[in-house]
């Protein structure tokens, strides 16, 4: 099932475990009747219909693993009676905050949790005057940590790259106190996010760092779509390899100016350099060193090359 949720929900700053999270999906889930039927070019005037709302969820969905402790759904929605999401719509000015879920009640034997969303949360599930998400509900819900729903939601059928300040980023997912150090923030909750969608064998990402002297401040997430076609082309590589070269395509042709008719030119060199460590920051590195030596793309294949075979003396 598709979901559809305005980009000012996807972006709020709140720090969920991946129970609260699959409850915060199902809340979705339960607003889709009204943009059901409607086109995107509709979306910016609907009016939100629901006032505070009670909602079921059978407790099954929000288990993974084939688990059946109850009880850990119901410390979930504990959890989010006392988490505070924060929204801010920057054309009006105007900030939310509210608590996303409240009366929480489980009657045992039921299979079902009960609580009430407030107007708040499904006036900002409303408001699209920032823009819209798309995303599957069961691929959601199969994602093994929030920190890959997250990114899943934000990158799911995004055609260009997306740069995030590395601040904005660690308040959307609430762990601003908790990783002082960026390369920790990236190693423990970017780079197992993006492994999970690997993994999970949806649409995936890669990302390089954004840097201001030696400082990382920013991190551009590439999302990457992988068809069955390229499935078979590149069969003889893994679906992280495949990732990997299907990004270093989009970068070449989206920002680089190469032509697809060039891009399949160089496939055997792509492919080879999409296995270097850290292939995607050290293309970013080839191109500015090609922008500021107004060199053309002939010096970027070459770098590229040259690359490849310094990673082969390191062996």
């Amino acid at each position: 099932m598709e979901l559809v949720q305005s980009f000012l929900l996807s972006v709020t700053r709140v720090r969920l475990s991946l129970y609260e999270q699959r409850i915060l999906t199902k809340i979705v889930e339960h607003g889709q009747s009204v943009v059901r039927g409607l086109s995107p070019r509709q979306y910016k005037y609907i009016e939100n219909p629901f006032g505070n709302e009670e909602i079921r969820v059978p407790i099954r969905y929000v288990l993974s693993d084939n688990s059946k402790d109850y009880a850990k759904v119901i410390e979930a929605c504990k959890a989010l009676m006392a988490r505070k999401f924060e929204f801010y719509e920057p054309e009006t000015k105007t900030y939310y905050t509210d608590t996303c879920i409240h009366n929480v009640r489980h009657v045992k034997g039921s299979g079902e949790v009960r609580f009430m969303v407030s107007r708040i949360l499904f006036d900002v599930m409303f408001n699209f005057q920032l823009g819209y998400k798309t995303y599957d509900l069961e691929e959601a819900l199969s994602l093994p940590t929030p920190y890959a729903v997250r990114l899943y939601v934000l990158l799911n059928g995004q055609e260009k790259p997306l740069t995030w300040d590395i601040d904005k980023l660690k308040a959307m997912f609430g762990v601003t106190d908790k990783y002082k150090q960026t390369a920790d923030f990236i190693k423990k909750v970017i780079e197992p996010a993006r492994i999970a969608l690997v993994n999970a064998k949806c649409n995936g990402f890669t990302y390089s760092r954004v840097t201001e002297g030696k400082k990382v401040t920013a991190l551009r997430f590439f999302p990457v779509k992988v068809s069955p076609e390229d499935r078979k082309e590149f069969a003889h590589m893994s679906r992280e390899e495949l990732v990997q070269v299907k990004a270093i395509q989009l970068m070449l042709v989206n920002e680089m100016q190469f032509t697809w008719k060039e891009v399949g030119a160089n496939k055997a060199t792509i492919e080879r350099f999409a296995r270097l460590r850290c292939a995607i920051d050290t293309l970013y590195a080839i191109e500015t060193r090609a922008r500021r030596k107004r060199m053309d793309k002939g010096y970027i294949v070459n770098a590229m090359k040259s690359e490849i075979r310094i990673a082969g003396k390191r062996k």
